[in-house]
């Protein structure tokens, strides 16, 4: 049934009687696509049959190059009924030829030239006139846009020609499509006496067809769903429900909402083909604001689509009346699927083309170098060099505001169209590093690795290797004889080179690489004596090998710790808090500080790094906070944190590793945690790390003595002492293999042994000079004294540590001070060092004091003694565990904060066995997100690291 066409048909009814009457015309039926004008045709045809002989015709695409072939459909089934001597009458001389092509037989362009483009005109005129007067005629032809030329023409010349015939012409044609000749259509419409323009269906039309499709009553909110979609669109409605009903769709108010959703791939479809037809201004048009996307603009459209100002009016036009454009001034899609669709139509090349132009419209047009970089991101052929800057600059753009991933897609795509091999492919391979630095490391070094053989400036060489973190160039010998290699060319090309800020940093770093080499660390010592007064901290690089200079005075204990502190605090107060210091030697002055027992410049100096500046460098930012919260007497907080850098443990921070292995170590010769040695065993020293490997020594030493294997143990802390010597590091502050060596002799009754240890251990101390070192050292001579003389080398520890940050050996002091204050037996193998040893003169003097002040201290720490080491304010008999460097300290289980949603949400990951990196993508977050939630997470519950939490969080749902 015809809805909401009576007008029109009314229309066509009037100009079939006037046609009967002599008064024949043209009546044009106009309108979009699936707007009813075939249907419309028909009905009028349906309408007018009992009155008048109907002659249909329709064109095609395909038929468009047929001449005459309109004029074929519509005079074939005429020719059995009309004799010869009409056809002469009416045609002439040519009525043959002109049968033969009317009946279907070949027909030339040079046969319709031969006859005469008006004869044939004025012939098939003669020809319709006259058999109009048998009869009213109603020549019905559809789509007239795609109809031959030839036939056009000769519809156009009978529409002016119909005066005193009973013709009556109806013709139905899409203005907004591509069509043979839009001049002779425009030609049709001027002549036609009435024109039809079917309207879009109303709301209640849309009603009634979707109850009649689906077989009952229409909800009204699903039927104005289905207007709102279809745009009252016959066609389009129809098919529309189609797809509804295959879909188990319903008219009923609970599906109208699901409407939309479930017509978008079939509406774009059904606009893909509204497109399809359209001339090539609008298909090019379309194509261009798929390209330019959200920077589409009338001027640079218009340009990138190759149309006038004209023609770019009339095909915008043309989209609007065809629905396909949004509301605004913008030129916009009406729906991203259209946009989808009409890219995905188009060739690979015809892509790059427009891609390729749109790049140097937008370049040209002085557009941000990021934006025509986003269109040559989608040219799949070779860069011209203007292009390969482009991306560079938007590359750099890029990391200016934070965003190195976008930065690395621009400077991949320039590097996938470099000549291998070439110099050009080298530089582009180091800014590519450079930019993939901050969150993938390995990466970063791959390339690196891969772009300074192709580099021939030994500048460019130097600078891609100053690119290498020092701590990775160390542990990996390919890295390191990079970084070698390009201070070598340097020094070789200008030796005056090594003054300057590139030559102070490859000096820097290749000093780095030689810290294990004790030849070496004692050259560095004389590097930094020949300083004198003068450091260089004004510059970065200077203050980069300044670092490392200090810190081989510090492992070597060439200066006195307050020298190494004084240097420290220049380079600190030079030097801005910025995430970059951990790809520089800067990270070695946390080490240093804390050999030099003076933390708090440095600990400032990292709390003022911006959060969101971590991404990337936050495992070996927490690795520095952990080592300084264990030497400032936090060892509860300094283990959770490490275990969890070594959790998230990455290969490419290597300094993050030894760092919290050295971390774990302390705290774990503080609390004798045997679970804690073997975690920090288990860490495998292939880094070649120092401080890893004597870190495994000290460890086993440690289990050996607590499971009462002393001659095992006493062998191992030598054995470490020994090692730490053979590569210059004489600092004992770095691990107290000394104290611990003695300590066992003393448990073996080499008391002998015990004492030169500890006097050996006070003459560094004393050369050191730092407090915790210098505090221990009194603190380790005092216990091995007897009498008044260790009672008061006890005071002095105590008084020195009092100046120290390291308060657990302050608390232990205290302890160790009230025990033999205390009185208790004085010497001897069973008294240990934690048992009171010595009575002396003053036995019971201060015991309250010292004993409640050193609770207090460890309480504020955050620990407490072993159970049983300490009993009526005196040492009591605490074990054989007591009597190794005295007792044990208890790390206090922190209060359990509540954790966020976030934090529940990546724990229920990680007891589903998740990785870090699975988290992240399922999250769509980074890695260090999810490494710093789970910190949180363990801060809060007080467990050690992810082993730990799986354990908490598997007890507690086990519990509920």
């Amino acid at each position: 049934m015809l809805l909401e066409r009576g007008k029109e048909l009314s229309r066509a009814k009037q100009a079939l009687g006037a046609a009967g009457a002599g008064d024949g015309s043209m009546l044009a039926v106009i309108g979009p696509p699936g707007v009813g004008k075939s249907a419309l045709l028909r009905s009028v045809a349906d309408a007018c049959a009992p009155h008048a002989r109907v002659l249909r015709a329709g064109g095609t695409v395909v038929e468009q190059d047929f001449a005459f072939g309109i004029a074929q459909q519509l005079f074939e089934p005429l020719m059995a009924g009309v004799p010869e001597s009409r056809w002469a009458a009416c045609l002439g001389s040519g009525a043959g030829m002109v049968r033969e092509m009317l009946s279907g037989g070949s027909w030339s362009t040079g046969s319709y030239r031969s006859l005469g483009q008006e004869a044939i005109l004025h012939a098939l005129q003669s020809l319709i006139v006259d058999l109009s007067g048998d009869e009213v005629l109603l020549i019905m032809v559809d789509d007239l846009q795609w109809a031959d030329a030839p036939s056009l023409r000769w519809l156009a010349y009978l529409a002016k020609r119909l005066g005193n015939a009973r013709v009556l012409i109806a013709g139905a044609f899409t203005e907004d499509c591509a069509a043979s000749d839009h001049m002779l259509l425009r030609e049709i419409a001027a002549s036609a006496a009435r024109t039809l323009y079917p309207m879009p269906l109303s709301a209640g039309a849309v009603r009634q067809v979707v109850g009649e499709e689906f077989g009952q009553p229409c909800d009204p909110a699903f039927a104005r769903a289905c207007h709102e979609v279809s745009g009252g669109n016959p066609a389009l409605l129809y098919a529309m429900l189609r797809e509804l009903r295959t879909a188990g769709f319903t008219p009923v108010a609970s599906r109208a909402a699901d409407v939309h959703a479930v017509s978008q791939p079939f509406l774009r479809d059904r606009r893909m083909f509204c497109l399809s037809i359209q001339p090539a201004m609008v298909r090019d048009l379309v194509q261009a604001m798929v390209v330019l996307g959200d920077l589409a603009e009338p001027e640079l459209i218009s340009e990138l689509a190759g149309l006038d100002s004209i023609d770019y009016k009339s095909a915008m036009q043309t989209l609007d009346r065809l629905g396909l454009l949004a509301g605004g001034d913008a030129p916009r899609f009406v729906h991203q699927s259209l946009r989808h669709g009409i890219e995905s139509a188009m060739s690979v090349r015809t892509r790059t083309q427009m891609h390729r132009r749109a790049a140097a419209l937008l370049h040209a047009a002085g557009h941000p170098a990021e934006q025509v970089a986003d269109q040559l991101l989608l040219v799949t052929s070779g860069y011209e060099p203007w292009e390969f800057d482009t991306l560079r600059a938007a590359a750099g753009t890029a990391l200016e505001r934070g965003s190195a991933r976008e930065a690395v897609r621009y400077l991949r795509h320039a590097l996938l169209h470099s000549p291998p091999d070439s110099e050009d492919r080298g530089r582009r391979l180091a800014d590519l590093a450079a930019a993939e630095r901050s969150f993938d490391l390995a990466s970063s070094v791959t390339h690196l690795a891969q772009a300074m053989p192709m580099l021939t400036s030994a500048t460019e060489r130097a600078s891609a290797a100053l690119s290498i973190p020092p701590a990775l160039a160390a542990v990996n010998p390919s890295l390191g004889a990079l970084v070698r290699d390009a201070a070598s060319r340097l020094h070789d090309l200008d030796p005056a080179c090594a003054r300057d800020d590139l030559g102070l940093r490859l000096e820097a770093r290749d000093r780095y690489l030689n810290l294990q080499d004790g030849t070496r660390l004692g050259e560095a010592a004389d590097r930094l004596r020949r300083f004198g007064a003068d450091v260089p901290v004004s510059t970065g690089a200077g203050r980069e090998l300044l670092t490392v200079l200090t810190y081989a005075a510090a492992v070597t204990g060439a200066v006195t710790a307050g020298g190494v502190c004084a240097l420290a605090t220049r380079i600190l107060e030079r030097e801005l808090p910025h995430a970059g210091h951990a790809y520089t030697a800067l990270p070695l002055l946390v080490p240093a500080l804390i050999l030099a027992d003076a933390t708090a410049p440095v600990a400032q100096w990292l709390d003022a790094l911006p959060e969101r500046a971590l991404d990337g460098v936050a495992v070996l930012v927490n690795a520095e906070r952990a080592a300084i919260l264990r030497a400032s007497g936090r060892p509860a907080q300094a283990k959770s944190l490490a275990l969890s850098v070594l959790d998230n443990a990455d290969p490419a921070w290597p300094e993050a590793a030894a760092m919290a292995v050295w971390t774990l170590a302390m705290v774990a010769l503080d609390t004798r945690d045997a679970e804690l040695a073997e975690r920090v065993i288990r860490t495998g020293p292939e880094s070649g790390d120092l401080r890893v490997l004597v870190a495994h020594r000290m460890m086993r030493g440690m289990l050996d003595a607590v499971r009462g294997d002393l001659p095992a143990a006493l062998d191992r802390f030598l054995d470490s002492g020994k090692q730490l010597a053979r590569c210059g590091w004489t600092n004992t502050a770095l691990y107290p293999w000394r104290v611990w060596a003695a300590a066992v002799s003393h448990r073996l009754g080499r008391t002998q042994v015990a004492a030169e240890l500890a006097v050996q251990e006070l003459a560094f101390a004393r050369e050191w000079c730092a407090p915790a070192v210098y505090g221990r050292a009194l603190r380790l001579h005092g216990t091995l004294t007897p009498g008044e003389e260790g009672v008061d080398l006890l005071r002095r520890a105590v008084d020195t540590l009092r100046g120290s940050e390291d308060r657990i050996e302050l608390s232990r002091t205290l302890m160790f001070l009230a025990g033999r204050l205390g009185g208790g037996p004085s010497t001897g193998p069973s008294a240990g060092l934690g048992g009171g040893l010595g009575g002396g003169p003053g036995g019971g003097l201060g015991v309250e004091e010292f004993g409640a002040e050193g609770r207090r201290v460890a309480q504020e720490c955050g620990v407490s003694w072993a159970e049983g080491s300490w009993a009526g304010d005196s040492w009591g008999g605490a074990g054989e565990d007591a009597g190794v460097n005295g007792p044990a300290l208890r790390l206090v289980t922190p209060e359990r904060g509540e954790l966020t949603r976030t934090e529940e949400t990546v724990a229920a990951f990680v007891l589903r066995g998740w990785t870090n990196q699975q988290i992240a993508d399922s999250l769509g977050v980074t890695r260090r997100a999810v490494e710093k939630s789970l910190t949180s997470t363990y801060r809060k519950l007080g467990v050690s690291g992810r082993a730990a939490l799986v354990e908490e969080l598997g007890t507690r749902n086990t519990g509920e």
